[in-house]
């Protein structure tokens, strides 16, 4: 018996393959249309970003004055343009620009200006390659190149060449100046460095000898001294103190002459006139006065002092005595004289001629005799209490201490 073949399920089967496959289309067809919108987004965002674009740094010009008297190197790569007067670079602004600086023979680089175009001075450095002072060799020139063109230029000196015989020319005047007073001394032989025992210092006398005759002084009658000799050795009675003197004279005038004296135990020169004992007794003249001592034999002795003041301020004193007894004894003079007293002391104390006399006699209250130099090395003046004190170095080695009251007007002195 014929049955009729049942092609339901076959038609539900082929329904479903129908669903699924429009399912399936509708399904990548949606995606499809997501995607194309967020790509079309991603392009409309990137689309609204600002776009990067690389930028150039600055570049400014800097313009070289060419010298003959040097040269300048740089990086060739900052070359712009080139001439026989100067040169045009182009560099970044921020780059440190250097430049190797050569002065030519005979010169000096002097300085450096590096300027913008308001005249207004950029920072820069100058070094010697060297590392030393030397301006005559190579320089290195360094700053930052700024934000505007600039210009540079390059001063540069004459360096003097010296010759060997200028050496010696210049050495020779340099010792010349370096002389105390500028004074040279003649007639120093091997006989005069034997007396004074090798001791000698030739600077260490003229230094003393410009100094107690003030050469350097208008005033002074010194002031023309140019040239010192050595004359004869002059001996001394006082042979107890140990000295050399000798006479010195002056530009080649024997008559023009001191007698110097170097006292061996202090180190130290005392320059005065030379004076024999005839010519301090004929000095004396009217100021004599005739005496009687204990043994009724007339004496005379002379009370005179003098004094005489310089520019410079210091001033110079003396007071002597002389004795003749009526019988056959021997002639005894005394001289004294005071140098370098301080001009504001005796200004002080009011009558230079009674402080004069008073240290002379107090020098021959001590028993001293001869002649005898004193160098007022120190005075110092109390005015609260109106009072001075003074110290004298003497010639013959002793040293006195002397103070005035000037309220009382009266000396003490101390000391020999």
């Amino acid at each position: 018996m014929y049955k009729k073949k049942n092609n339901k399920p076959l038609y539900i089967a082929v329904a479903a393959a129908v669903i699924l496959i429009v399912v399936l289309a509708i399904v990548q067809s949606t995606l499809s249309k997501q995607a194309k919108q967020k790509t079309t987004m991603e392009t409309e965002a990137e689309s609204e970003m600002p776009v990067e674009t690389e930028t150039e740094t600055p570049t400014h010009n800097i313009l070289l004055y060419k010298s003959s008297s040097g040269t300048i190197e740089f990086d060739a790569s900052w070359l712009l343009s080139d001439s026989d007067t100067e040169s045009v670079l182009e560099v970044e602004e921020n780059t440190l620009v250097t430049m190797l600086i050569t002065p030519a023979e005979g010169k000096a680089l002097e300085s450096v200006d590096v300027l913008d175009y308001d005249m207004q001075t950029v920072s820069s450095v100058v070094r010697s390659v060297s590392g030393t002072e030397d301006a005559t060799g190579e320089m290195r020139l360094s700053f930052v190149m700024p934000d505007r063109d600039v210009f540079i230029s390059f001063n540069f000196t004459d360096v003097a060449v010296e010759s060997e015989t200028q050496t010696e020319t210049e050495t020779e005047s340099e010792t010349e100046e370096a002389s105390p007073y500028g004074l040279t001394l003649h007639g120093f032989t091997d006989e005069v460095q034997s007396s004074y025992n090798g001791m000698f210092d030739e600077q260490k006398f003229l230094q003393a000898l410009g100094d107690a005759l003030q050469i350097d002084s208008e005033e002074s009658e010194y002031r023309n001294v140019t040239d010192v000799y050595f004359g004869e050795t002059v001996e001394t009675e006082d042979s107890d103190t140990p000295k050399v003197c000798y006479e010195i004279y002056f530009n080649g005038y024997e008559t023009w002459s001191l007698l110097s004296t170097y006292y061996v135990t202090e180190d130290s020169y005392v320059f005065t006139e030379k004076t024999s004992e005839t010519e301090a007794e004929t000095e004396a003249g009217d100021d004599n006065i005739t005496i009687t001592d204990s043994t009724g034999a007339d004496t005379t002795a002379s009370t005179g002092t003098s004094g005489s003041t310089s520019a410079s301020g210091s001033s110079s004193g003396s007071g002597s005595t002389s004795s003749v007894s009526t019988g056959e004894t021997t002639t005894t003079t005394t001289s004294m004289d005071i140098l370098s007293v301080s001009t504001v002391f005796l200004s002080f104390v009011g009558d230079e001629n009674v402080f004069y006399q008073a240290a002379f006699d107090y020098v021959l209250s001590k028993g001293y005799t001869g002649s005898i130099t004193g160098t007022m090395s120190s005075y110092e003046i109390d005015p609260e209490n109106q009072t001075a004190t003074i110290r004298i170095m003497l010639s013959s080695g002793g040293t006195i201490t002397g103070t005035y009251n000037k309220s009382a007007n009266t000396y003490s002195f101390s000391g020999l």
